[in-house]
């Protein structure tokens, strides 16, 4: 299964043509300024919302995963795998501009390898590949940028403050600030507002429920492999 998919790329040619333009722009932002590393990172996660919306339904029901489907394998498996697929080109050109940041001493390179500018590209990579699983191939991508295009224009104060002084309000407040982290993970970048620990968890165990949810549903897809049989 591994194989198919390193042979039957998931990212079109342009988008890795973009992918790595991008990447060495990143890294010739951060070789001039260490401390723009958010910018590098900024311009990366745009890119994985895009690569990492591959359409996996579209695809499957015009026969692109017909040879795993059709001899067995588990349709869960799949799904994990093409997801995985799906977001490693954006993994390696965050790793590769990561690392370099962390060899010019950024002081936010550590946090992209391992805190929370890597839980950033961890639910973009999952909410940009489930949003767009029924959808063309970049079109979850597209619709999330138009959400955040609209959220900006309106001037929505996601991360507003709210005082918190009992238990059941810092459960809300956290509660809020792990939504407003799931649809705008670009507040993880730079100085905005810090998050703590539990909106991030909160955060992260959201967008893992919506991975195996999407999984879930991906397998009971009808993708008419009879009809092509």
């Amino acid at each position: 299964m591994v194989k198919f998919f390193l042979i039957v790329r998931q990212t079109p040619s342009y988008g890795l043509a973009v992918l790595s333009a991008v990447t060495v722009l990143g890294m010739l932002t951060v070789a001039l300024n260490p401390a723009e590393l958010d910018s590098a990172l900024g311009m990366l996660l745009f890119v994985q919302m895009v690569l990492a919306s591959s359409g996996f339904a579209a695809a499957a029901r015009r026969g692109h995963f017909d040879p795993l489907l059709i001899h067995g394998s588990r349709r869960s498996a799949v799904l994990f795998v093409q997801w995985c697929a799906s977001v490693a080109p954006g993994a390696l050109a965050w790793g590769a501009v990561a690392g370099f940041a962390y060899a010019y001493s950024s002081p936010a390179a550590w946090s992209a390898l391992a805190g929370s500018r890597a839980v950033a590209f961890l639910i973009v990579s999952i909410v940009a590949w489930s949003a767009g699983f029924a959808l063309p191939r970049g079109a979850g991508g597209g619709l999330w940028m138009a959400l955040l295009l609209v959220l900006l224009l309106r001037r929505v104060d996601l991360l507003a403050s709210a005082a918190a002084p009992d238990p059941i309000a810092m459960v809300v407040t956290t509660m809020r600030a792990a939504g407003a982290v799931v649809v705008c993970p670009f507040l993880l970048l730079g100085t905005h507002v810090p998050i703590g620990l539990p909106a991030l968890a909160a955060s992260v165990g959201a967008v893992v429920v919506v991975l195996c949810a999407t999984i879930r549903m991906g397998s009971r897809l009808d993708v008419y492999l009879v009809e092509r049989l």
